[in-house]
């Protein structure tokens, strides 16, 4: 039964991730050419959503334990992460369904980058244990997804066709794509911040300490400061617009090196279990 489940994970994966690239090319026909093909673009990335999570559900099966361990393991995540906001902006947020296509590009090349590393197989170190330690990545996928939502939404408010253009009008309004913007990067720093201080809680118990200026760590504090800069010159300095969409680009530039870079081109601890 384990060695099914896991033959079977990464065909779901790889299923997932086809679904991802259909629905993109959905909301470009539909961005591009005025197809009406939204319904079926939604349905297509509940569809795949769910194969997404059917696959996760059969590696924690065959594992035992929550598959967060290798770099297979957190890339899947975050993709179902960014996926999940996407399903959430076709269904409750209709104007704004524009917005996957970043999204759903986002989950397909992350789950790819995943499925290239190979599902290979690794048990939860004793370290990896209690309600701290889930919390904490929990919270790291949840920022990860709502950071390219509002990465998706500062993208369409900087690039925008000719107004009186067809595209145009099939494009989200202005006001509406800075307001997702400032709404999702308050949420990308409110979890990011939770994920780091349930991540020093869970340092005390594993380690000892509750931070030792790990590179991970740093590049962590670094992106949260940033993120902080940005809320705080929208908030008490009016920043808005093609200005503060700029600024959350450059926001999300740090968002990748503390996730990615900082554990695939720097000597930390993080980097024994996650690549």
């Amino acid at each position: 039964m384990t060695q099914t489940l896991l033959t079977l994970d990464p065909v779901l994966h790889l299923l997932a991730a086809a679904g991802y690239l259909l629905t993109f090319v959905l909301l470009l026909l539909r961005t591009i050419f005025g197809f009406k093909v939204g319904k079926a673009a939604m349905w297509m990335g509940i569809l795949a959503l769910s194969i997404h999570v059917a696959g996760i559900a059969a590696r924690w099966t065959a594992l035992g334990h929550l598959p967060v361990v290798t770099m297979y393991d957190n890339l899947s995540w975050y993709a179902v992460a960014v996926a999940a906001i996407g399903s959430y902006l076709m269904i409750r947020r209709a104007p704004l369904w524009q917005v996957g296509l970043v999204l759903y590009p986002s989950a397909f090349a992350t789950l790819v980058w995943g499925l290239y590393t190979g599902p290979r197989v690794e048990y939860l170190p004793p370290t990896f244990s209690g309600i701290w330690f889930v919390m904490h990545v929990a919270f790291y996928y949840v920022s990860f997804g709502a950071a390219v939502a509002a990465l998706g939404a500062s993208v369409f408010f900087l690039w925008r066709p000719a107004d009186g253009s067809k595209m145009a009008s099939r494009i989200p309004d202005l006001t509406e794509l800075d307001r997702l913007a400032y709404k999702f990067a308050g949420l990308t720093f409110a979890f990011w911040g939770f994920g780091m201080l349930t991540g020093s809680v869970w340092a005390f118990s594993a380690w000892g300490r509750y931070w030792a200026w790990d590179p991970i760590e740093t590049w962590s504090l670094v992106t949260w400061l940033i993120l902080g800069l940005y809320l705080h010159l929208r908030r008490f300095y009016a920043w808005k617009d093609a200005k503060a969409a700029w600024l959350y680009l450059l926001s999300f530039v740090f968002v990748l090196v503390a996730l990615f870079a900082s554990s695939l081109f720097m000597d930390t601890i993080h980097a024994v279990y996650f690549q």
